[in-house]
């Protein structure tokens, strides 16, 4: 990775209603600060209510975004939280939980 980062940083969030179900939306400098730069491409394990993305070139997921990152998680992927669940994402190298 082109970057260390040894501190975990965290983000309060609540699971946002959509016409289409739920969504978690995380963009800017925390993603950019894990190496979650706009195009990287990543996995994603949703398991007991815990989200885990991590870096892989050969990742089926990307992220997105124009100014900076956006990771938009939505819907299906979020089966088991609840509209306007708090929930906290860390941010560590290489990797994204959300729970």
């Amino acid at each position: 990775m082109p970057f260390e980062t040894t501190t975990a940083t965290t983000q309060h969030l609540k699971v946002r209603p959509t016409s289409r179900g739920v969504r978690v939306w995380l963009e800017g400098d925390r993603l950019t600060a894990a190496g979650f730069t706009k195009g990287s491409t990543y996995t994603r394990e949703v398991s007991n209510g815990v989200i885990v993305m991590m870096l892989d070139s050969d990742g089926e997921k990307r992220v997105s975004g124009k100014a900076k990152p956006i990771i938009d998680i939505s819907a299906k992927q979020l089966d088991g939280f609840a509209t306007g669940q708090d929930i906290t994402a860390t941010f560590e190298a290489g990797i994204i939980t959300i729970k």
